[in-house]
């Protein structure tokens, strides 16, 4: 006959973590440790709280609950249960699920940097509990100190876990991987997402071996005693048109516990502050640091921080880098760009974060994070001419919102810069679209959905209506332009209205009569378009070269100046020649930007463009030097992205810089 396993006497105490005498009811239901003492039949837990000792007989039913299923649980159940009782080990175990792995085998401390992986040797103490409690807004940095990380496992073997866990449940110290269950009203056939632990640095490499962090000091020595004021320099100009951090939760952290901070993130943040120096009116009165210097350093602690020890830091620190300025690698950036991309997906932060039971924080900041990597694959793509490397099809992260990038006391600077920022993810979205038909070079491959001029046209329309009143007219009249980024918000939009333009100038080609473009409508548009960004570079004042840019944004420059070239060759002869007389002016222009307040974006556009600039003005006082320059019907231009006939043929051109 089967014992009653209720009925104990004192030698069958039982056991702590005992497979043969399961807990009480009331006990798993708690997840409270279940043992007993002397001959009583209820279980100590049982006699603190007043409740019925009820243990399980063994023919009943009793479905196991593994770590995977105990997540299924719906957003409002886990309210109720939170709100009905208050246990620290269990608050903290939701805590430390933030990002996704199970805390059997991966930790996060969820109030130190935001997504920080951590794997710590044993389950966190009270004393541990109360310690990161005290700490309640650190969101924004990461610090990854532990020997493992989470990876994102292939999604054609994630359901492979629903088996596995039910085995490794009944196995102790077993290690177990995280399974996300994606939104189950989502009519798509979107796969789990499943997470599991891989070693963060290579094998036979210390902890200890910290090069970032001797850079990091290195830095901060050399910027002494100004760092602070940097740091107030990149919030004041950087973060709030290009949200990274949450700036109060990386202060309090700088101010308090420094060292749980990436160094080679913070060595990114000194470098690409240092472009503002000239903002501060505590810093100018003293000489600017070697910002080239400073760039290498911080290159070097990012390098060595990608060999060693990749995570979440890594593509923080790679946006920073890439959004520095002054920029000089094409080679360089594009890398950079394409492993914080990798990094990110291996990392999970291109799925939609909202039905897991993290942290609204957390979900705010891995909204934030993939965003800012879309804008730099798309915008490196336009600029650098390699194709995209992030698609659409590829990621379901929503576009962020207002809860995403500003807390309730947000600034009113603050909100207009977030304003701003959000319909430029938005015009990425559109860019990307466009870039699809850039860089189609198969002929088998399917085109995009949007394959026509009128499709395209209605695409970047449909944006432009989608927009509130007051970023309208910054979009469509160029007025409004102190918000801050609004002036870079403004080129970005002249130049996907330009890349527009190309597109359909060049879908329009086999509807032109003969080889004279110019008998094409979108011809003449694409002309206005240039037009408009020489406009926007005449009317810029101080404020707006000392607020932000995308670095990138030099080479719309140049795309303008060389179309208003090729517009201007194909008039050589027609006085006046209104587009050779826009390219001169947009040449005089930046130098003088360039002259009186060091904008970097100009660099790129004045080596390229200012020779050509003046040998092909020499033809309007009758000068034979262009003699060599051959006929504008025997010239094969691609795009007119590069004028690469011409400039061959004309003599003492320098190369392009690389920005």
């Amino acid at each position: 006959m089967e014992r009653d396993p209720s009925i104990r006497d004192e030698a069958e105490a039982r056991p702590y973590r005992s497979h043969l005498y399961p807990a009480c009811l009331p006990c798993k239901k708690r997840k409270s440790r279940c043992r007993t003492r002397d001959s009583s039949a209820i279980c100590i837990m049982c006699q603190a709280h007043g409740t019925d000792c009820v243990y399980p007989r063994p023919g009943d039913p009793s479905p196991r609950r593994s770590v995977a299923s105990s997540r299924k649980l719906a957003p409002k159940s886990r309210q109720r249960t939170k709100k009905s009782s208050f246990h620290p080990q269990q608050t903290f175990a939701r805590l430390v699920d933030a990002i996704s792995p199970p805390r059997e085998f991966t930790r996060e401390i969820i109030n130190r940097p935001v997504a920080c992986l951590e794997t710590l040797p044993c389950p966190p103490t009270h004393e541990h509990f109360h310690r990161e409690e005290a700490l309640p807004n650190l969101v924004g940095i990461v610090s990854e100190a532990g020997d493992n990380s989470s990876h994102i496992v292939s999604p054609a073997v994630a359901e492979d876990n629903d088996i596995l866990e039910s085995y490794l449940s009944t196995v102790p110290d077993a290690r177990r991987r995280c399974l996300i269950r994606t939104n189950p009203n989502s009519r798509r056939p979107v796969r789990p997402i499943l997470f599991n632990t891989v070693p963060r640095r290579p094998l036979g490499v210390s902890a200890n071996q910290s090069l970032p962090a001797s850079k990091c000091e290195f830095i901060e020595k050399y910027l002494e005693p100004g760092v602070d004021d940097v740091v107030d320099l990149f919030f004041r100009h950087v973060n709030i048109c290009f949200p990274i951090f949450d700036e109060m939760s990386f202060r309090h952290v700088y101010c308090t516990h420094k060292e749980n901070i990436s160094p080679a993130l913070l060595c990114n943040l000194y470098a690409n502050a240092l472009i503002y120096w000239e903002s501060s009116s505590t810093l100018r009165s003293d000489r600017c640091p070697d910002i080239r210097f400073i760039w290498n350093q911080a290159n070097e602690a990012l390098h060595s921080e990608l060999f060693l020890s990749p995570g979440i830091s890594t593509v923080m620190a790679i946006v920073l880098n890439v959004c520095g300025r002054p920029s000089t690698s094409i080679f360089g950036n594009g890398g950079m760009v394409g492993t914080a991309v990798a990094l990110s997906n291996a990392l999970g932060l291109n799925r939609d974060p909202s039905n897991w039971n993290i942290r609204p924080m957390e979900k705010r900041f891995r909204v934030r994070i993939w965003w800012l990597v879309v804008i730099h694959d798309r915008w490196c793509s336009l600029a650098y001419g390699t194709p995209l490397q992030i698609h659409r099809a590829q990621y379901d992260v929503p576009f962020p919102t207002m809860d995403d990038l500003c807390s309730p006391n947000a600034s009113h600077s603050h909100i207009a810069a977030s304003l701003v920022f959000l319909p430029l993810t938005t015009l990425t979205e559109v860019l990307g679209t466009y870039l699809q038909h850039v860089y189609r070079v198969s002929e088998s491959s399917p085109c995009p959905t949007e394959s026509s001029s009128v499709d395209l046209e209605r695409l970047l329309t449909d944006w432009e209506e989608s927009l509130s009143d007051d970023i309208r007219r910054i979009v469509l009249r160029g007025t409004h332009l102190n918000a801050p980024g609004a002036a870079n918000f403004r080129l970005a939009y002249l130049a996907v209205k330009l890349l527009l333009r190309r597109i359909q100038l060049d879908l329009d080609a086999d509807t032109m009569q003969g080889d004279d473009e110019t008998a094409s409508p979108f011809y003449t548009l694409a002309q206005r378009a240039a037009e408009e960004i020489v406009h926007l570079v005449e009317e810029l004042d101080e404020s707006h070269f000392r607020g932000f840019w995308i670095p990138v944004h030099a080479f719309s420059l140049t795309s303008a100046t060389t179309f208003l070239l090729r517009s201007g060759l194909r008039r050589r002869n027609a006085h006046p020649n209104s587009p050779l007389t826009l390219a001169k002016r947009m040449i005089t222009t930046l130098r003088s930007h360039r002259s009186n307040f060091s904008w970097d974006l100009a660099d790129n556009c004045l080596t390229t463009c200012s020779d050509l600039v003046e040998k092909l003005s020499s033809t309007e006082s009758g000068d034979d030097s262009l003699a060599a320059v051959p006929d504008f019907q025997d010239l094969d231009f691609y795009n007119a992205s590069v004028l690469d006939e011409l400039l061959i043929a004309l003599p003492r051109l320098t190369d392009t810089i690389d920005i």
